[in-house]
């Protein structure tokens, strides 16, 4: 295992000091971190929740007991700082990307709250993609007609729960309806704006030809702005006095946070993330977004854009062999020769973003004979991940071309070296390890930073890196060969999903 850094001790941590929040689908956790983006240890706070999963796709989680989650980290976090939660200056929030929530007129929630994974839009998508040009709405939104998305999501809530969508005035991701309980305001930055699929990447509007598609007012969504917010609502601000007047900015995306928080935020650099999912995004100042085929483009912030692609099925797919084989050694499947298994594996089990989109995609493993082991299946399976991610370094290097350097984070990758080594092998070039520790969080903290001016430009943090995995050139020809395999396997399965 990838150890991340040490944290600081408080007394260590140089002022001004920054409150971060990283909201994610199974936790949220929260950092104070120094003006060297260096997190305090003491003041460390998590918190788990659980997603609502069912037969048909769901993944909901409810917004309350989420809102009390982070409410009750911030509490430990500001009381683990004792004197010095004085000292903080800002507070910097990160969540994940995709989210929807309904509220009424009274700010009472009208659905749950809806996450990227939620498969139940599906549907909603094939039809958007039938009465739509999409890669026209590719090109001017940054994203596809995908699921995750949300006018596939909307599309589907007017059909599916045609009452929670009339009680609906207005529709927010879940670090909008924090804000609003927070300030009674509501606000939306350009980098969760911008990964709705709702969103004009040049213009930095809500895209007009979508909502007027949908039926959607534009006064249904929050303004989009940047701008910190101040001055917490009186019961806020007796919960915490230090955080009372300070500034707050909005919520940003975790995947751009990602980024800035293992320091790749220049033209030649992109960030691998292996968590749950995975992701390869290439963080830098544009005013001109560039359209990435297959992929995506998102925001940071109104100057910065966020390109890339993802995968759906990375930690998940470790999680599904360990619970299938549990006297599986997952090291090693790893450590065997490569591609020594005669099978060839489609890990679609969470089904396929980049470059497919194939919200219906499924796994499939052929080659399997009498004497095939688990040891053959996992290798396979975790080899046709890396293979994935492979196909989004190509597409991002037909979009961005040039990236020189890809630092890798994300805990499933940090935990298991051998599964940084497998991506830099298939991508052909070499994979940084991270060394910064708390990925989005950082990120976020050094936004803040920067927005306090203790930091001249995000670039300027000191940002640790760790292990340099060199790909193995002599594997190059046979991991090309062995991914043209599973191109081919994917064509021919594409009819039974």
């Amino acid at each position: 295992m990838i150890r991340e850094p040490l944290a600081i001790g408080l007394r260590e941590a140089e002022a001004p000091l920054v409150l971060a929040i990283d909201i994610g689908t199974s936790g949220v956790r929260a950092f104070v971190f120094d003006r060297r983006a260096r997190p305090i240890g003491v003041c460390i706070a998590r918190a788990e929740h659980a997603v609502r999963t069912s037969g048909e796709g769901e993944a909901t989680l409810d917004p309350q007991a989420l809102t009390r989650s982070v409410f009750g980290v911030i509490d430990i976090a500001v009381r683990r700082a004792g004197r010095r939660a004085a000292e903080i200056q800002a507070v910097s929030v990160c969540t994940f990307w995709h989210s929807l929530l309904g509220i009424d007129d009274r700010a009472r929630p009208t659905t749950r709250l809806i996450t990227w994974a939620d498969a139940r839009p599906r549907s909603a998508a094939a039809r958007l993609r039938k009465e739509l040009d999409e890669i026209a709405v590719h090109a001017r939104t940054g994203c596809m007609l995908h699921a995750s998305y949300l006018p596939a999501k909307l599309s589907w809530l007017r059909d599916a729960d045609p009452e929670s969508f009339r009680r609906t005035a207005r529709w927010l991701s879940f670090g909008e309806y924090l804000y609003l309980q927070l300030f009674g305001a509501l606000r939306v930055s350009h980098s969760v704006a911008s990964a709705t699929g709702l969103y004009e990447q040049r213009a930095r509007t809500w895209d007009r030809e979508m909502l007027e598609h949908l039926r959607i007012p534009s006064a249904a969504l929050s303004p989009i702005d940047d701008a910190a917010l101040r001055d917490l609502r009186r019961r806020a601000a007796e919960r915490w006095p230090a955080l009372a007047a300070v500034p707050w900015l909005p919520a940003l995306g975790d995947g751009a946070c990602a980024n800035v928080g293992a320091g790749a935020v220049r033209r030649d650099e992109a960030a691998l993330t292996l968590g749950t999912s995975g992701a390869l995004r290439v963080v830098y100042p544009t005013v001109e977004p560039p359209v990435v085929r297959g992929g995506w483009t998102y925001r940071l912030d109104a100057t910065r854009a966020c390109a890339g692609g993802a995968v759906s099925n990375v930690g998940n797919v470790l999680t599904w062999l360990a619970q299938r084989f549990p006297k599986l050694d997952l090291e090693a499947a790893l450590a065997r020769e490569a591609d020594a298994h005669e099978l060839t594996a489609l890990p679609l089990l969470a089904g396929d973003r980049s470059p497919s989109w194939n919200d219906a995609a499924r796994a499939a493993i052929a080659g399997m004979g009498l004497g095939t082991s688990e040891l053959d299946i996992a290798q396979a399976m975790l080899e046709g991940v890396a293979y994935r991610i492979g196909l989004v370094a190509t597409l991002v290097d037909a979009a961005l071309p040039g990236v020189a350097t890809i630092v890798a984070g994300g805990g499933t990758g940090l935990a298991r070296p051998r599964l940084i080594q497998l991506c830099a092998d298939v991508i052909g070039r070499p994979v940084i390890a991270s060394a910064a520790g708390e990925g989005s969080a950082r990120g976020a903290a050094i936004v803040a930073l920067e927005r306090l001016g203790t930091l001249a430009d995000i670039g300027a943090a000191a940002t640790p890196r760790g292990r340099i995995f060199a790909p193995r050139v002599a594997l190059r020809e046979r991991f090309a060969a062995a991914m043209a395999r599973q191109t081919r396997l994917e064509k021919a399965v594409r009819d039974f999903s």
